[in-house]
């Protein structure tokens, strides 16, 4: 099966509270720079921004050890951003701004 396009931008605000901050991911899977016809790169870019700072991590691959690399960039990613809504959950529990809703 041929992998599509994977394409997503999503603002990060809350509707209401400004209008800077998003994610974009835009991966796909494009022709390599041999001239090998078989030959395939993985072209894949992650970009936060937030308030006019903005952050692009290049995620591309054009041989296995680079995707392995790729791999362990983002799984090491979600770890982090994983322990830091569960470290910011109980922060706001903390301080008492929690209101009773998630989300």
């Amino acid at each position: 099966m041929a992998f599509r396009r994977f394409y997503r931008r999503t603002f990060l605000n809350r509707r209401g509270h400004h209008a800077g901050a998003y994610a974009l991911a835009d991966f796909t899977v494009e022709p390599g720079y041999t001239p090998d016809d078989d030959a395939k790169r993985v072209s894949a870019r992650l970009t936060i921004a937030d308030c006019g700072r903005v952050v692009t991590l290049d995620l591309d691959a054009d041989t296995p050890a680079e995707a392995r690399n790729s791999l362990h960039k983002a799984r090491l990613l979600r770890d982090i951003l994983d322990r830091s809504i569960d470290a910011l959950e109980r922060a706001v529990e903390d301080a008492g701004l929690s209101g009773g809703r998630k989300g």
